[in-house]
């Protein structure tokens, strides 16, 4: 069954990592993200808990440093299942303590596991490559069974990982989304074209496709890659950029505001027909609020999204 055109994109949440690291969290290497999932795990809620006010209609969880090679660098590997399985209780504990405030919205949230490359994810040559699906299977047979609404493997930078990280989240019963990082180009970091990508993902069952991570003046050459490499598959498209700019010898982090960022990103949106949306490294859930306001100018624009995206990922309980 075709999911194409949805008349109103799905809204995703924003950055977990900088949000973090911007309300105080230890954010230090090699454990990143993960430190406040044995340090201030409160937060990792309370983050879920104001994107989901803010809007989002996804969350994903902050799983994005929990996988046993990233965790063994800090002597951790056998913590890895168990931290995996805390963030997405977090993830789960905020759409409860949402529903409280607004069911209806809380009933059609969704949570995104996230499954992220094994090294570091600018550092495509560093990956194992295909030799990555033990590892990516055993995050996501954790994720499946903590209760996730569907796999999102994300900031992928090569194709034969990406494929790996895919193939492992397949026969788990979710949806598995997959987002790479493209350069101004719209290849993919390591120089691959998107069509590539996408003829090796042939066979796979494969829900979305999407950009993430990728600077917003890139974006237009990426999504355009995107939609021509898609091309009449069923696929949902999307994707969410971080705010920064590269330049040399430093990283901007927030080289849009917020109100111009979402006003780009969901002008892009309307002209690709993208189904969705959101924002990456740098944003903040004041940025998906303003996204939000952007996607959903017209009356029951942002139910009739909520609806599409629940008929496509059913909830896990």
């Amino acid at each position: 069954m075709s999911m194409k055109p949805w008349s109103a994109p799905a809204l995703l949440d924003g950055a977990m990592g900088t949000e973090l690291e911007r309300r105080g969290a230890r954010m230090d290497a090699p454990l990143w993200s993960a430190h406040a999932l044995i340090e201030a795990p409160e937060m990792v809620r309370q983050i879920h808990l104001d994107y989901l006010r803010a809007g989002a209609q996804v969350i994903t969880t902050n799983t994005f440093r929990t996988h046993a090679r990233n965790l063994a660098a800090g002597g951790r590997a056998h913590e890895a299942a168990a931290l995996t399985r805390l963030a997405v209780t977090l993830a789960r504990e905020a759409r409860e303590l949402f529903k409280g405030e607004d069911p209806a919205s809380a009933a059609t949230a969704r949570i995104a596991g996230s499954m992220s490359p094994l090294e570091d994810c600018f550092r495509p040559a560093d990956s194992p490559g295909s030799r990555a699906g033990p590892e990516h299977r055993a995050m996501a047979e954790t994720l499946a069974a903590a209760g996730c609404d569907l796999l999102l493997v994300e900031t992928m930078g090569r194709v034969d990982e990406a494929v790996a990280a895919v193939t492992a989240g397949q026969g788990l019963g979710l949806p598995v989304w997959l987002a790479v990082v493209c350069r101004a180009d719209g290849r993919m970091l390591a120089g691959e074209p998107l069509d590539e990508l996408v003829a090796g993902l042939g066979g796979l069952e494969l829900q979305a496709l999407l950009v993430n991570c990728t600077e917003l003046n890139f974006l237009p050459a990426a999504v355009s890659a995107l939609v021509a490499a898609a091309g009449s598959t069923d696929m949902l498209l999307g994707t969410y950029p971080h705010t920064g700019h590269a330049a040399p010898g430093q990283f901007v982090t927030h080289a849009a505001t917020a109100l111009a960022f979402a006003g780009e990103v969901a002008a892009l949106a309307r002209a690709a027909g993208l189904h969705l949306v959101g924002s990456c490294c740098g944003s903040t859930p004041e940025w998906t609020e303003a996204l939000g306001r952007e996607l959903y100018p017209g009356t029951g624009a942002r139910e009739t999204a909520r609806g599409l995206l629940a008929a496509a990922v059913p909830r896990r309980g």
